[in-house]
């Protein structure tokens, strides 16, 4: 099955040429868009996340791992830095731009089905440079777990009292994984423990 989520009737009518024979759903919002996939888990959605119902790239995650099946095709004029500083790694997002041609697209389509990601050139160059300049955090063990609990919404207090440890020593952690991340707020933090992992951005946003 093949659910289409994009509000532009062009882009519309020119997927439904491409996929002529081919099972096809329409949706216009997210919800429609989660009645389907609760009937087709494993369905290959075709989305343009600037013309849905989306919020914001962390809105689209919640949908992502929650319909972990579903395999993503992307297409889109322009991705913004936010947007893929977030879903570029996900195993089950394809990227493509629309000036790819019917067979670029045709070919990603068919990738998608098999369970592979396509990346077009244009997007792949973006990934790479945000690789060059945006280097890895090193946490530790004691510092993952403690940037896991700052994105559960739980104070420095709280977290020492969860730990057994002083008020202190959690504040002296949670400098150094602020200096090891490059940010100076913890909702900033918070957006790098959800695109790494490290907190679940169902139970952080639901």
């Amino acid at each position: 099955m093949i659910i289409i989520a994009d509000n532009q009737s062009l882009t519309s009518d020119a997927l439904t040429s491409y996929l002529a024979g081919q099972p096809l759903l329409f949706v216009h919002t997210k919800e429609e868009l989660a009645r389907r996939l609760e009937l087709h888990p494993d369905a290959v959605v075709v989305l343009d996340f600037a013309l849905f119902d989306f919020t914001s790239p962390e809105n689209f995650l919640i949908y992502i791992r929650r319909f972990a099946s579903a395999k993503w095709l992307m297409l889109s004029t322009e991705y913004t830095e936010n947007l893929l500083r977030l879903l570029g790694a996900e195993h089950n997002v394809s990227f493509l731009t629309k000036d790819c041609t019917r067979q670029d697209f045709l070919q990603a389509f068919y990738n998608a089905q098999q369970g592979r990601r396509t990346v077009c050139p244009t997007v792949e160059n973006q990934l790479s440079n945000r690789s060059e300049h945006i280097g890895i955090a090193h946490l530790t063990h004691t510092e993952t777990e403690i940037l896991s609990l700052i994105a559960e919404g739980l104070t420095a207090k709280e977290i020492a009292a969860r730990r057994n440890s002083s008020v202190h020593t959690i504040v002296t952690h949670k400098k150094n994984i602020f200096r090891k991340l490059g940010v100076s707020t913890a909702y900033e933090a918070i957006r790098y423990a959800l695109r790494s992992g490290i907190a679940d951005p169902v139970e952080y946003y639901i």
